[in-house]
């Protein structure tokens, strides 16, 4: 029985590999820009992606959100993208028109670094 699972487990890790390295080549380096809607009005993400697909940083503009949840919801999410590397982050808890705003824009500006 554990034999038979470290083989399954080996399988599934070598295709998930493999589909990682496949995806890693689409990519083409640079800033990336694109808008969503928050509670306030427009939220801006603006994200570095290197040629791996890798987040390297993240800039959020959201000035019409209310500064003290919005806006630092904004400045957290930011952070931690940066941090993570990833557009894959939690949203805010209090803040989730901005949160899906990010969300948003994110995934379009993460999509415009794929499609080049």
């Amino acid at each position: 029985m554990k034999k038979s699972s470290m083989k399954l487990l080996g399988c599934l890790l070598l295709i998930a590999g493999a589909a990682v390295a496949e995806d890693a080549g689409q990519f083409k380096a640079g800033t990336y820009s694109a808008t969503g809607q928050g509670i306030g009005g427009d939220v801006t993400v603006t994200l570095e992606i290197d040629a791996k697909g890798v987040v390297q940083k993240a800039t959020i503009n959201a000035p019409d959100e209310t500064p003290e949840v919005g806006g630092e919801a904004a400045k957290e999410l930011a952070k931690t993208m940066t941090e993570k590397k990833t557009i894959n982050v939690d949203g805010v808890s209090g803040a989730t028109m901005t949160s899906g705003a990010v969300h948003e824009a994110s995934q379009a500006a993460y999509a415009q670094a794929k499609a080049q």
